[in-house]
């Protein structure tokens, strides 16, 4: 098998965007955090992919185009960043 560029390449079906997924919520592992914000963005990391898997299962398993666990990936953002200033 030969490989194509990056331009070429097929769009990823459902399985394949399943499993990578899967693959970063495995990266992440069960470890805890040295400090209290790592800890805490670890906690979010893992309930977000778990989310955004079973989302997809769904809306395979219904065979609709949305995943619930998304409200709308190209909106706006419901809260704006923290700024300092």
């Amino acid at each position: 098998m030969y490989r194509l560029p990056m331009s070429e390449k097929p769009p990823l079906s459902d399985d394949e965007v399943y499993e990578r997924i899967h693959a970063a919520l495995l990266a992440l592992g069960r470890d805890s955090a040295a400090t209290v914000r790592g800890d805490t963005s670890l906690k979010a990391a893992r309930k977000a992919l778990t989310m955004l898997q079973l989302g997809l299962l769904a809306a395979i398993e219904k065979n609709i185009d949305t995943n619930a666990a998304i409200k709308d990936p190209d909106g706006p953002s419901t809260r704006q960043p923290y700024d300092p200033r």
